[in-house]
Order: C-alpha cells, then structure tokens, then sequence
C-alpha cells in the first residue's frame, strides 16, 4: 500500500479546515460572551497552574467516560457519548474564549495598533498556528491548551473571580 499525493492532499485538507473551523469558533465565542470570556482570563491570569490541574481533573474522566460509553455495542448509548462528547467540545470552545482573551489583551499591549477585533482573530491564529506544529504543537501545546480552557472554563463559571476593565475603545455590555 502506496501513499499517493491525493492522500497527502487529504490529509492537508482536513488539517486546514479543522484548523479553520477552530480559529472561527474560538473567535465567536470570545465576540459572543464578552463578559464571560473576560471572567476566564482573568482566572487563568491569577491561577494558570491551578486552572491547568483542575482542567486535567474534568477532562481526564470525562474523556474516559465517553471513550468507554463508546465502546458499548449499543447504538443509542453510542449516539449519547457523541452528544457527551460535542458537549464537552462546546464547553472547551467557551473555556478557549477565555484564553483566546488573554492572549489577545497581551497582543494589544503590544501597541501593535490593531482594534479590539484584529487582536482577537490574531490571538485566536496564534494558538491554533501554534497548536499545528507538528508534534510539539500536537502532543504539548494543544493538549496543555485543552487542559487550561476546560480549567479556566471551570474556573471562570464557578470560581468568586470577577471580570476585568474592558480593552481600551471596548464597551461593557
């Protein structure tokens, strides 16, 4: 069996486009709960340590909850570890508004002269281009990403933090 460059062309495929999708779904979630994504970062800007543990908390048995109700030979358990499964996704997707946040506040402060916009789809390009490198960014950055979104997520929804000062020209809602 031969790898043909249709194959690569595939595989290069389906890595941009998932890239793609996770860029724009961390950047409407940051445009869409302002306030919450505020909240997050600020949890991973006090407790980046702490946020990453607790993330490692949820995500290790919730992962091993829906790899197990997966394996069950029955198709409606099956569909619900799906269900549990994009749940979990979606929630990271609000914990990663937070870290997309962070990031962007820092992009900012750079003085790069980029409007509250322009910092967030850079901050949300920065992650996922550095979640893409090819095994440090697979087997460290994206996992430790996922860790701290899921913490920070925890975090930022049940934690007594409160949420900071908006970016300069940025309204509260």
């Amino acid at each position: 069996m031969f790898t043909t460059i249709g194959d690569v062309v595939l595989i290069f495929g389906i890595l941009l486009a998932t890239s793609i999708s996770i860029w724009a779904t961390m950047v409407v979630a940051t445009l869409l709960y302002p306030v919450r994504a505020a909240k997050v970062a600020r949890s991973l800007e006090t407790s980046p340590w702490k946020v990453i543990g607790r993330g490692a908390m949820i995500t290790v048995p919730s992962i091993l909850a829906i790899l197990v109700l997966a394996n069950i030979p029955n198709p409606i358990v099956k569909f619900l570890a799906l269900v549990f499964a994009f749940i979990f996704l979606g929630l990271g997707a609000l914990g990663a508004s937070g870290l997309v946040r962070w990031v962007s506040e820092r992009v900012h402060e750079t003085g790069s002269g980029l409007s509250v916009y322009g910092s967030i789809t850079r901050a949300a390009a920065l992650i996922v281009g550095a979640a893409n490198i090819p095994f440090f960014g697979w087997f460290f950055i994206a996992p430790l990403a996922l860790l701290a979104s899921i913490g920070a997520l925890s975090s930022g929804f049940f934690g007594r933090s409160t949420p900071s000062a908006p970016f300069a020209g940025e309204t509260q809602p």
